[in-house]
């Protein structure tokens, strides 16, 4: 008989909480930087009444500076959002595991989950302004509940039905819709949804009943903030309008900038500089909207005029996004994760690649040599789509993270009882390692680059 609570789970999860309520504790009042400064000022605004609003251009997902709000009104502090990310980290260990001992075993969920409770990235998201980690239960989530709607449950068994269940499809629709709610990227994954409903079950009776529900639920999240946006800014929002503002990062006469350490433009200062020098920003109007619209147009139209030095960015920007370091090494390389000793600063630092080179080169080769069925097929197609997507814009550590616990499953599978791959996978495997290596120096000074 089973016991009732797997003992490497329990040890996992209370890891997790334990790892980051310490620093949560350490660095409670730390101050902003740069994005989480934007999070919190347009939580003042929602709190003011303003609902939410333009900044800079920019039109913002609602999920997380309106998850900020509600901690700040309802529970007197915005800080107290980070008791929530520690739970949601928490329950991101639980579902990981579980989900990973129901495919490969005990011992891989192991593996799977100590990379996700054990990670120093994922560990610097939960206790810090940022969606990430909100972001990350969701989207895992949202798989998780495909897996559910499927008939499969985390005890390895199947509830045998004979057609996907329509209203757990619903479920996951509506979880989508939540990860549209935090991130406008999410707005795409529909298909990739649908793709682990449908997998290998093409004729069943109830698929479109499903597939139905899906929808439904997701529209039902997304809808009323869209609606209310719509009808404030005067054009169709579904959730953010970011996209032009990204293409004038990416896409415009100087490199794709992005703001890792090392690799981007951290001083306010330089980012001036370097963006002083390409295009313009389209001329300012308080409607963010129509800001988006300009920037997105003038995109597309440097995008037609130099075809070639667009191809040619791709890898840079796949790069960007692949970097094996993280936010963290940007906060204790400037001193904003001050008071650890000079030892402890350089063992997370290195710690941080390791990570990021064990989950990704693992996990590419864990689907190469494990992967199988709806959940194979769906989580490249997740993984695939991001990609797809920042190769087109700007790459940056943090887009990266939320997709970690996808690959972490693999990670976890290929460790578990590590085979051959394909010879193909190790072409595959070794453009990762060269994409991911590009940036690997930076985070030492001493070193610096390549060459």
């Amino acid at each position: 008989m089973r016991a009732p609570v797997d003992p490497r789970l329990l040890v996992l999860a209370v890891a997790t909480a334990i790892l980051r309520f310490v620093p949560m504790w350490a660095w409670w009042w730390r101050p902003c930087v740069r994005d989480e400064c934007t999070y919190r000022d347009l939580a003042a605004s929602i709190m003011r009444g303003e609902g939410m609003v333009g900044t800079r251009g920019w039109l913002w997902a609602p999920g997380y500076p309106g998850l900020l709000a509600f901690h700040g009104l309802w529970l007197g502090k915005m800080h107290s959002i980070k008791w929530t990310q520690l739970g949601a980290a928490v329950l991101t260990t639980v579902f990981l595991y579980r989900f990973t001992r129901a495919r490969f075993g005990t011992r891989a969920a192991t593996i799977a989950a100590a990379l996700f409770a054990l990670n120093p990235t994922h560990i610097f998201y939960a206790s810090s302004f940022w969606s990430e980690g909100i972001y990350t239960l969701l989207l895992f989530g949202m798989v998780q509940a495909i897996a559910w709607a499927r008939g499969e449950r985390n005890d390895g068994e199947s509830l045998r039905l004979d057609e996907p269940a329509a209203w757990r499809a619903g479920v996951a629709g509506a979880l989508l819709g939540a990860c549209v709610l935090f991130r406008g990227v999410a707005t795409y994954l529909l298909p990739c949804l649908l793709l682990g409903l449908a997998w290998g079950r093409w004729r069943a009776p109830g698929l479109w009943r499903a597939g139905a529900a899906a929808i439904l639920g997701a529209a039902l999240v997304v809808a009323p903030y869209s609606h209310y946006a719509s009808q404030k800014f005067g054009a169709f929002i579904l959730s953010d309008r970011t996209l032009g503002q990204m293409m004038w990062l990416g896409n415009n006469s100087y490199p794709p900038v992005t703001f890792d350490y090392g690799n981007g433009l951290i001083r306010d200062e330089d980012f001036d500089a370097v963006t002083a020098t390409g295009r313009r920003h389209c001329p300012f109007v308080y409607n963010p909207a129509l800001q988006d619209a300009c920037e997105m147009q003038n995109g597309v139209e440097w995008i037609k005029e130099n075809p070639g030095e667009f191809l040619s960015r791709v890898p840079l920007r796949v790069s960007q996004m692949l970097t094996p370091h993280s936010l963290l090494t940007r906060n204790i390389r400037t001193g904003r994760w001050a008071g650890l000793p000079a030892w402890g600063d350089e063992l997370i630092i290195a710690l941080i690649p390791v990570f990021s080179f064990v989950t990704l080169v693992g996990g590419t080769l864990g689907a190469l040599t494990r992967g199988r069925g709806w959940y194979l097929a769906g989580a490249v197609a997740i993984v695939g789509y991001h990609v797809a997507a920042i190769a087109c814009l700007a790459g940056l550590s943090r887009y990266r993270v939320p997709l970690e616990p996808l690959w972490m499953v693999f990670a976890g599978a290929y460790l578990a009882a590590p085979r051959l791959p394909p010879r193909l996978g190790w072409g595959l495997v070794g453009a990762l390692c060269l994409l991911m290596s590009r940036f690997l120096p930076v985070a030492w000074p001493a070193w610096g680059s390549w060459w």
